[in-house]
């Protein structure tokens, strides 16, 4: 395994030994880093041209010529990459500014003007699984390509006012399209078929599915890894409640068959900080709620809550590529508290490790560009590694200028490395073919470990319990924090409805108090408690006659 950091001299790709990463590396030059799905090849951006290297043999393959590129992707099995570059004198200049590039030969295949770029519409121009369609949104339309030839007309489906799209993965995709809010008329998203064969024409196809909802300005997109589900994210910038300074957040569910479309059951109010599908198996997690936030299991088939990992600090979610190991953590203002579960065969959750990373940002950030990132794209901070054992959070600038570097993780939560850096802007692990690892569950003897502070070498030091303080010493604020759960809620568990733990609990731990007292229904009435009274005394009355 390999994974790759970035800092003000440069590019380096380290291997990473065991579970160390090793002092040699091999060095790049780039302002920016974009890996292929397979981890083959890489585009080092720079500020006129975008070299792609050829990760095994560590050699330039092409230099694109390509003047203020602002960003870059490749098509999902690497035959393409896509570029952006800025719209003005000093980068495309008046020739088309969004290009794609077919590797084999360094050949540009298609052009086309895109005038604005930003974190919702970031790969605006995208492709099938197997490349052979690629899809682009313009005003009122979506246009399909046959990726052997670009240049012929493309098919073209009518979705009126559409402002963003994206394709499924999978061997039959669909897309969904979002169309904002207008004239009154409520803002959609609409599932569509992607056309077979496609050439020139033209079609005003009725979409398989469609979800209406109000004060939604944008939206964004998690596909199954399967294709079969997929979870719309809506975010508007004003909070009708007037609660959240980062406005108004709601999560919605579609099945891509069209057989379901809904609301995401979530039994808490407050925004969405996180959503999941797992890579294995149908089921996604989502974080959300105010702090302290729940996180919840659900189901992909029926979209019904099915296990709950409790409450607490969260506002992240990441599974390992094998849909085995979860981290549930919180990043950004929250102080990095982290929970690990392992995925157990009859669907429980089982807590293996806790560990906090404090001061943990988002791991890939390009210095270059602020405006182009909102804030959720800070909280994006843990990446697994390909083989799924371990975890890898940093503290990158300029989100935080100083404590730089990252740390490695076991997936019990157990701290192995703590590389430090003067000024870091990425980190990131180099990506692997899907069947270059093997699933492995945790390894016999492993324990449990809860790490709070780290030394300076990377090992877990702990501190003694701090002495009591009074309550005003500390200005009557104590440890005292909105973010902690209570001890009942904080633990995973079979879902269970809000308020459904008073409804559980048994008549005995319902009547605890002095010796001798009579507990009075609080649901009965005066006069029923009244004529209890009367029949209890009459019965006393015939007793004594007797």
């Amino acid at each position: 395994m390999h994974l790759i950091e970035r800092g003000p001299d440069g590019v380096q790709l380290r291997a990473v030994e065991g579970s160390l990463v090793c002092e040699h590396a091999e060095s790049f030059s780039a302002s920016q880093t974009v890996f292929a799905d397979d981890g083959q090849l890489l585009a080092c951006l720079h500020t006129d041209e975008v070299h792609i290297y050829d990760t095994i043999n560590n050699s330039i393959l092409h230099r694109l010529p390509t003047p203020g590129t602002i960003a870059a992707y490749f098509s999902p099995a690497g035959s393409y990459l896509v570029i952006y570059q800025k719209a003005n004198t000093s980068g495309a200049g008046e020739e088309k500014n969004l290009s794609v590039w077919q590797l084999d030969g360094a050949k540009k295949v298609f052009a086309c003007f895109q005038r604005t770029f930003n974190n919702s519409n970031r790969r605006t121009l995208q492709f099938s699984d197997d490349e052979s369609i690629a899809s682009r949104a313009v005003t009122n339309e979506v246009h399909f390509y046959n990726t052997n030839d670009f240049l012929a007309q493309p098919f073209r489906l009518r979705v009126p006012h559409v402002s963003s799209h994206k394709i499924s993965p999978g061997k039959l995709p669909t897309f969904v399209a979002f169309v904002p809010e207008m004239k009154g008329q409520p803002a959609s998203v609409r599932l569509y078929g992607v056309p077979s064969g496609v050439s020139d024409g033209f079609s005003e196809a009725e979409p398989l599915a469609q979800k209406s909802f109000f004060r939604v300005n944008e939206v964004e997109y998690e596909w199954a890894a399967d294709g079969s589900a997929v979870l719309i994210l809506g975010s508007s910038e004003l909070d009708a409640t007037n609660r959240n300074y980062y406005g108004e957040s709601s999560l919605f569910f579609m099945r891509a068959d069209g057989t379901l479309e809904c609301k995401v059951p979530l039994d808490k109010e407050g925004p969405v900080h996180d959503a999941a599908f797992s890579p294995k198996i149908d089921e996604f997690v989502v974080v959300y709620g105010y702090m302290p936030a729940n996180a919840t299991i659900f189901s992909s088939l029926k979209c019904e809550p099915i296990y709950q990992l409790g409450a607490g600090p969260h506002n992240t979610v990441r599974w390992n590529p094998f849909g085995r190991f979860l981290c549930l953590a919180g990043f950004g203002n929250l102080p990095g508290d982290m929970q690990f579960f392992d995925r157990k065969a009859d669907g429980k959750y089982k807590v293996i490790g806790k560990a906090r990373a404090n001061c943990s940002v988002r791991c890939h950030f390009d210095e270059h560009d602020l405006n182009s990132y909102t804030f959720s794209d800070f909280l994006r901070c843990p990446e697994w590694s390909p083989n799924g054992r371990y975890l890898l959070t940093a503290t990158t600038a300029p989100r935080l200028n100083v404590d730089n570097g990252y740390k490695l993780w076991r997936y019990s939560g157990e701290l192995l490395q703590h590389v430090a850096r003067e000024r870091l802007f990425e980190a990131k692990w180099q990506p692997v073919s899907k069947n270059d690892y093997l699933d492995r569950p945790i390894s016999p003897g492993r324990v449990r470990r809860e790490n709070r502070e780290t030394g300076s070498h990377g090992h877990a030091t702990f501190q003694s319990a701090a002495p009591y303080r009074p309550p005003h010493v500390t200005s009557g604020s104590g440890n005292f924090s909105l973010a902690k759960a209570a001890p009942d809620e904080a633990g995973p568990g079979r879902y269970r409805p809000t308020g459904a733990s008073k409804a559980h609990l048994s008549p005995n731990s319902m009547n605890q108090g002095p010796p001798g007292a009579i507990f009075v229904n609080p649901d009965a009435s005066k006069n029923a408690a009244k004529n209890a009274k009367k029949r209890a005394a009459a019965r006393a009355r015939k007793q004594n006659m007797s």
